[in-house]
């Protein structure tokens, strides 16, 4: 399943999607008040490790504990195993309907349908799996699946399926579906539920719901199956407790739910007990995979993320949603599924500010990426792009010096680039592209380096500008140069190359470390590299020494910060050299782009420096941090998503009524400031480092 790249974003489902984000985040930050999160989930990540670290103990504790309860408990190795033993317990005991209540496992297993196929009548009890199952379609969401339905939609859907006519109104599509499930539930001879938790200890199982339905599921008929993979078993109560306590927080902001169950052994007749791995085990022996096995599936990085926000789940997923659906996917149901996902996550990092168990999301994508493309292959384009061209760094540069010289037949008078040709228009069809600068940073920096008097400075710093600012936006790197050069240091160049996260990000590991390798070797000295891009900062002080993981490049890796950052770390200095200057008359609101806020944290620096060394008071839009959809190449590879994120950034721009965009992100610089003038949008982009530079021309 992928993303059609020519298919329109539905508006209904964006406007649905967002408003519940925005809801979700206030009944959250409500349902965790008093609580330190950080805390929790720092210990819940080191529980889970735990367990997986001593999964098949625990498990036997479990089963055997289980047992003594009198529960059966069976092992399955693989989905379609799984669907057999449910099948078989169904003809055991004489059922051909099976009600269910929620379960992703039996969506991973494809459940479902191997029961109609052999004749069998599953069932889902669970109102919005229901629904979902009446309209022949999948979940569109881990703990809410019919979020995208209108209730007109629904009683649509009930009349189509039941042969009846249904009010829309939601007393009498509760009253509908109450009067259906029960009967389907007090006629069935089994019950499938899943599981949030095994625990070892007791041999009990929890389940956690938001609707009585599941407690009916588990009680009423005379035969319950537990269907769970081996992943959600936990030592003891209270890791299980815990857990509860984060899960409902997180999934749905409440301090818990409706209905917390603790099934130890049957209630009637018989408790079946199918723990199942479908490739669980084989993710756990991977060092770099295994930390994903941690996820307890509350899906708020769901709802959080701008991707998912715009398409829904229905695109975004196979049948695990998301960035974590795409590792999960890889694993589950291999990894040529999973690259749609991967491939559509934007690697913003803001599912890993509310992730339950600390899991690093993107950096996890990036590097199922790079797996995809070496045991997989690429796209011809992007490996024309990001190994054959940028892993040659001098092809790369020649590449950008030729763009320059076509310059003239490239440029409109504003600097941006002239309309792209027909095949090409969706790429430019909602931002105006810039045209290559007529000179480079470096060839910039040289002249006005030999108009400077003579450097009397002794403190040195190096200004790694990235490729954008090089070949694009040289009066930003010329205006951080005038900033630090105000402050007191000597400021040296680096080379004109590419930091290698273009390459890494693609999935190009070979190529992103020879980029990376080569450019260690040219920063030399103790000096500290000074970035005016977050993703630059990301790859040289962290990134890129992983992928070496040499102690060199480790070392080189601590050297490296951020123009905001270094800023900060200088505050009484920059107070007072700049503070005598002329005041900025214009407004200004500020954006968050997506690694300098949610990596580098490092918002708050760049708003403090702005506000105390302009004199101004910013004026803060509607969800700074929401992403503007630029990401790099993913505006190329889906236009539609980037077009979606831009519009909403610049309205919320818009409706601020100010003069000037600040920010820190070059890449971000491209998109907004092109988003403007295509939108004919009266209002001016620009990075810090010129609105800081420009405090200093009076």
């Amino acid at each position: 399943m992928g993303l059609d790249m020519n298919r329109r974003i539905d508006p209904h489902l964006k406007r649905v999607l967002q408003t519940f984000s925005r809801n979700w985040e206030a009944k959250r930050a409500a349902a965790f008040q008093g609580l330190d999160f950080e805390d929790l989930r720092e210990h819940l990540a080191e529980v889970r490790d735990e367990a997986l670290d001593d999964l098949e103990g625990l498990l036997e504790r479990f089963e055997a504990n289980a047992r003594r309860r009198g529960s059966v408990v069976l092992r399955a190795a693989t989905g379609a195993e799984a669907n057999a033993l449910v099948r078989d317990i169904l003809r055991d005991h004489g059922g051909r309907v099976l009600v269910k209540t929620k379960t992703m496992v039996s969506e991973e297993t494809g459940l479902n349908r191997f029961l109609s196929k052999a004749g069998m009548r599953p069932r889902e009890t669970d109102l919005g799996e229901w629904i979902v199952q009446l309209a022949g379609a999948a979940p569109t969401h881990m703990v809410m699946p019919a979020i995208h339905l209108t209730r007109e939609g629904v009683a649509r859907i009930f009349r189509e399926a039941l042969g009846q006519e249904v009010d829309p109104a939601i007393p009498a599509l509760v009253q509908t579906a109450r009067r259906e499930l029960r009967r389907e539930i007090f006629e069935a001879r089994v019950g499938l539920t899943g599981a949030n938790a095994l625990i070892a200890e007791n041999g009990s199982v929890m389940l956690v719901t938001n609707e009585g339905n599941g407690r009916l599921v588990t009680t009423v008929p005379p035969v319950h199956v537990v269907l769970a993979s081996i992943d959600k078993v936990v030592g003891t109560m209270r890791e299980a407790l815990l857990l509860l306590k984060v899960l409902t927080r997180n999934a749905t902001g409440q301090p818990i739910s409706s209905y917390v169950s603790f099934l130890a052994g049957p209630h009637r007749e018989k408790q079946y007990i199918i723990l199942l791995d479908n490739h669980r085990r084989d993710a756990l022996k991977d060092d770099r995979f295994r930390e994903m096995l941690r996820c307890i599936k509350c899906s708020a990085c769901l709802n959080v993320c701008p991707v998912y926000q715009v398409v829904g789940g229905e695109r975004f997923a196979h049948v695990y949603m998301g960035g974590i659906g795409s590792l999960l996917t890889a694993w589950i149901h291999g990894l040529e599924r999973s690259r749609p996902l991967a491939d559509l996550c934007l690697v913003c990092h803001r599912c890993e500010e509310v992730c339950a168990t600390k899991i690093g999301i993107a950096d996890l994508v990036r590097s199922l990426r790079e797996r995809l493309v070496s045991k997989r292959g690429a796209e011809v384009w992007k490996d024309a792009v990001f190994n054959r061209l940028m892993g040659r760094q001098d092809m790369f540069q020649t590449a950008a010096r030729i763009g320059r010289f076509l310059r003239p037949g490239l440029a409109r008078k504003d600097g941006s680039a002239r309309p792209l040709p027909f095949p090409l228009k969706k790429y430019d069809r909602f931002r105006s592209l810039p045209a290559p600068a007529r000179r480079s940073f470096t060839k910039l920096f040289e002249r006005s380096s030999g108009r400077e008097a003579p450097e009397t400075k002794t403190k040195e710093v190096v200004l790694f500008t990235g490729c954008l600012v090089e070949h694009f936006y040289p009066e930003v790197g010329l205006a951080a140069v005038k900033v630090l050069r105000r402050m007191g240091y000597r400021v040296r160049p680096a080379p004109a190359r590419c930091c290698g996260f273009p390459s890494a990000n693609a999935g190009f590991g070979s190529a992103a470390r020879k980029i990376f390798s080569e450019l260690v070797p040219l920063l030399t000295g103790d000096s500290p590299v000074i970035t005016l891009c977050p993703t630059c900062t990301i790859m040289l002080g962290r990134l890129g020494p992983e992928l070496l993981g040499t102690d060199k490049a480790g070392r080189f890796g601590g050297r490296v910060i951020a123009f905001s950052q270094f800023l900060k770390t200088q505050r009484l200095k920059v107070l007072t050299r700049l503070k005598r200057s002329r005041p900025l008359q214009p407004s200004i609101t500020y954006h968050d782009s997506c690694h300098h806020g949610f990596v580098l944290k490092a918002g708050g620096d760049s708003r403090e420096i702005l506000q105390t060394v302009l004199g101004i008071r910013i004026k803060e839009m509607d969800r700074p941090e929401a992403c503007c959809g630029f990401a790099g190449s993913y505006a190329v590879s889906y236009p539609e998503v980037s077009e979606a994120l831009l519009g909403d950034k610049l309205e919320a721009i818009k409706t601020t009524g100010a003069d000037v965009v600040a920010l820190d992100c070059p890449g971000c610089l491209l998109q907004i400031r092109g988003g403007c003038l295509k939108a004919g949008l009266k209002v001016e982009v620009r990075h810090t480092a010129e609105l800081l530079a420009e405090r200093l021309a009076g």
